[in-house]
This record gives structure tokens, C-alpha cells and sequence, in this order.
């Protein structure tokens, strides 16, 4: 199997009434579980806790679902095989997991020559713990439970019909939207974020995963690795936003922003069509 065959998905899956029904059970399954969760949380901790946890898988179980339903249970097994295969060259899966830390660094360098202090890292004294973070968010802190929906199912369904360009900037708008309940629930990090600025973030956010995806031919490991990088390294980095200052967060947010922009108006290389054609 080629590079170029790893997400195709059969043409049922493919199409309006399939697409819609992923966004739909995407955002009814998140929102009800995460509803129901905050709810019971106050007298039943550990069972809101479990169910807020699980509202962060639905765009996954949308994406298996859809699969599933349009495409039957073959489909779904060869899809959920493509989006797990390892043939992924390392150079994608390292700029993956460097560039965010990159750009973070940067953001922090441009705060530090504002006046402000050097940040502190309490990771620093907890490196083993600061690595199993990584694995911890991997799992539960968004990756495993969106990207097999937004990268897996959602792109190769929208670039059947337009550019991956096109198709990342309506994802972005639909990622961001989706995040929206997280602003009135106590205790997440978008309690502390502005709501434009965050849909800014993920909207650009969303161009350099849908390049990844695209110059990888495909393939859903670096779109994993790379949400993992961006949710743990903001953490130790210190870019999540506080109520002292905002302002690495909106430097990261702008890097972002020129860096998609880039990505953007740069002309595709030749090279293989349909990659992520649905048959």
C-alpha cells in the first residue's frame, strides 16, 4: 500500500449527507457528554470527570461512525488499518514535534525583549513527569480522541471536492466552533483564553495540519504527533494563557498566523494526485 492509498475512504463516506452527519454526531456527542459531565460533576466527581474526558473522543467516534455507517464494516476496518499504519517517513513526524516548541520559543523571545521576565518552568524539576505528559496528553488531552475525525475522516471527505487549502480553512472554522463550551467551564484553559484569539489560533492551527497531512501524503501519525506537541509543549513553555498576561499566547497566536499565511499563498510541489481520493 502506497502512501497515496492510506486515507481513501469509499465514496459513500464521501458524501454531503455523510459529511454533515459527521459534524453533527461530532458536536452532539461532545457537547451532550460534555454538558452532562459539568452538570454532575459537583456531586459525582470522578463520573463528570470521566464524562467531560470522553466529550474530547467525539470527533473520533464521529469519524468511525460515519465510516462505519456509510461504508459498512469493511470500510471501517481498512479505514481505522490506514489511519494506524507506521510508513510514515521521520522527517514529518520529527518537524511534527519541533516546530511547535519552535515557535514557542520564539514567542517567548519576543515577550522577554518586551520587558517582561523569563518565565518560570517548574518541568524543569520534574522531567520525568514533564515526559509521561506527553504520552498523558496523547491520550486524553485531544489528539487520539480529534484527529481521527478532523484529519481521518474529515479531510480526505472535504478534498475530494477542494483544495486542501479550502478544505483546512472550513475545518479550522468548524474545530474552533466546537471548542466554544470550554469558555464557560471553570478550570479549562480557554476559561482564561479571548474567544476571537483562540478561533485565530486554531483557524491558522488548522492550515499547518492540513499541510502536514498533505505533504505526508496522508498520513494521520504526524497530525498526532503534532497536536501532541502543540497541547504539552504550551503547557511546559508556559505559552497557556494567565490572568498576569496573555501575551506569549498572542505571540504564538501571530507566528501562527504568518506562518499559515505562508503556507497558504506557497505554490503545491508536482506531485502525486488524489492523495486522498475517495473511491
Amino acid at each position: 500500500m502506497t502512501r497515496a492509498d492510506q486515507l481513501k475512504l469509499p465514496a459513500s463516506a464521501g458524501t454531503a449527507p455523510a459529511i454533515l452527519a459527521f459534524i453533527g454526531l461530532a458536536f452532539v456527542f461532545s457537547w451532550g457528554a460534555g454538558l452532562a459531565g459539568a452538570m454532575i460533576r459537583p456531586d459525582l466527581p470522578l463520573l463528570g470527570s470521566a464524562l467531560l474526558t470522553l466529550a474530547g473522543f467525539g470527533p473520533s467516534l464521529a469519524g468511525a461512525a460515519t465510516v462505519g455507517v456509510f461504508g459498512g464494516r469493511g470500510a471501517l476496518r481498512e479505514w481505522i488499518g490506514r489511519c494506524i499504519n507506521g510508513g510514515v517517513s521521520w522527517r514529518w513526524l520529527f518537524a511534527a514535534f519541533v516546530v511547535p516548541p519552535a515557535l514557542m520559543v520564539c514567542a517567548l523571545g519576543v515577550h522577554m525583549a518586551l520587558g517582561a521576565e523569563w518565565p518560570s518552568f517548574p518541568a524543569v524539576h520534574h522531567i520525568p513527569l514533564a515526559i509521561a505528559n506527553f504520552g498523558l496528553v496523547l491520550l486524553v488531552g485531544g489528539p487520539l480522541g480529534e484527529e481521527f475525525g478532523w484529519r481521518g475522516y474529515l479531510t480526505p471527505a472535504l478534498t475530494r471536492r477542494m483544495n486542501w487549502r479550502m478544505a483546512s480553512l472550513l475545518i479550522g472554522i468548524v474545530w474552533g466552533v466546537w471548542h466554544l463550551p470550554l469558555f464557560v467551564l471553570a478550570g479549562t484553559v480557554q476559561s482564561q483564553m479571548a474567544i476571537p484569539v483562540f478561533l485565530v489560533n486554531v483557524l491558522a492551527g488548522a492550515v499547518l495540519f492540513g499541510w502536514l497531512f498533505e505533504r505526508s501524503g496522508g498520513s494521520l501519525l504526524p497530525a498526532l504527533v503534532l497536536h501532541t506537541s502543540l497541547n504539552a509543549w504550551a503547557g511546559l513553555l508556559a505559552i497557556v494563557p494567565t490572568a498576569e498576561t496573555q501575551r506569549p499566547y498572542l505571540l504564538v497566536t501571530g507566528l501562527l498566523v504568518l506562518s499559515a499565511s505562508a503556507l497558504l499563498l506557497t505554490p503545491d510541489r508536482k506531485r502525486a494526485r488524489d492523495v486522498h481520493r475517495i473511491e
